[in-house]
């Protein structure tokens, strides 16, 4: 079941890129700032390199780490005996909900901040964006979920279909296409839609700081972090800092971690006790 499952996962990931990179080139919702062809090419290496040595390289022995976790019944859920579809449901709801707060982690805390900006910096959205993350936050959000499942006793077959969600989701919030009323109204009371998530991607630091869910969005609306409402045509997309084309270039992009500092986002302490209205 695993390796058909990873298999699957593979498939759909990249299903589910070309078919948003497809309709979002007939169709785009917002015009691009600057050459999409140079983006294309900075995000497509960056998201390919990443893809290349976590998954491929590392894809293995993450899934080897996870099997040993499950043979030996590690974790809270294998403690209480919650296996099958119970173990998948909370599995997604318990990971997607921690993402949420690792997410608000690289908006609070300076150094992770410094990975998290390559996403930030891309001056136009789309769904190569989804994969523009720094191989430094990569590898370490790698670790940290690995922490969680194997303190959570998530199942192999649990991680593998949140990864396949997640993995969907996060292309389809960052692509650049506009759902409909009042469907993307509805469906934004139970997943992130691409008009909640380009908010996150504003360069108004008051919503760069919201929105911060992938899979579903009720943790905004719980942790008085949703925003909604902003003109979709009228965001500044990207970080005030790096809005020139010589400043995203491939060669600054790679560097943004070990770069001077931005400017000061709220602190951590500021975030959890802050109210977006």
């Amino acid at each position: 079941m695993v390796p058909m499952l990873m298999v699957e996962r593979s498939v759909i990931g990249l299903s589910g890129f070309v078919l948003l990179l497809l309709i979002e080139s007939a169709w785009p919702f917002r015009q691009p700032v600057e050459s999409r062809w140079r983006r294309y090419a900075i995000n497509l290496f960056i998201a390919g390199s990443n893809a290349l040595l976590l998954s491929v390289v590392l894809g293995s022995l993450m899934i080897s780490i996870y099997h040993s976790f499950e043979l030996r019944r590690f974790g809270l859920l294998y403690r209480l005996g919650i296996e099958g579809w119970a173990n998948v449901l909370l599995t997604v709801v318990l990971l997607d909900g921690v993402t949420y707060f690792w997410h608000r982690a690289y908006h609070g805390v300076p150094v992770m901040w410094r990975m998290h900006r390559v996403h930030h910096a891309d001056r136009d959205l789309d769904v190569t964006t989804s994969g523009r993350f720094h191989l430094t936050e990569m590898g370490l959000s790698a670790a940290f979920r690995l922490g969680v499942i194997a303190l959570w006793g998530a199942s192999v077959a649990s991680v593998i279909i949140f990864e396949m969600l997640f993995g969907l989701l996060n292309q389809v919030e960052h692509a650049n296409l506009h759902l409909p009323e009042p469907f993307e109204t509805w469906l934004r009371w139970v997943i992130v839609t691409p008009d909640m998530h380009r908010i996150h991607h504003s360069q108004v630091h008051a919503e760069t700081n919201s929105n911060y869910s992938t899979i579903f969005s009720w943790w905004d609306r719980w942790f008085n972090t949703y925003r909604c409402g902003a003109d979709q045509q009228q965001l500044v997309i990207g970080l005030p800092e790096y809005q020139r084309p010589e400043d995203v270039t491939f060669g600054n992009v790679l560097a943004l971690p070990f770069g001077p500092p931005c400017a000061t986002l709220p602190t951590l302490a500021d975030q959890l006790g802050a109210h977006v209205a």
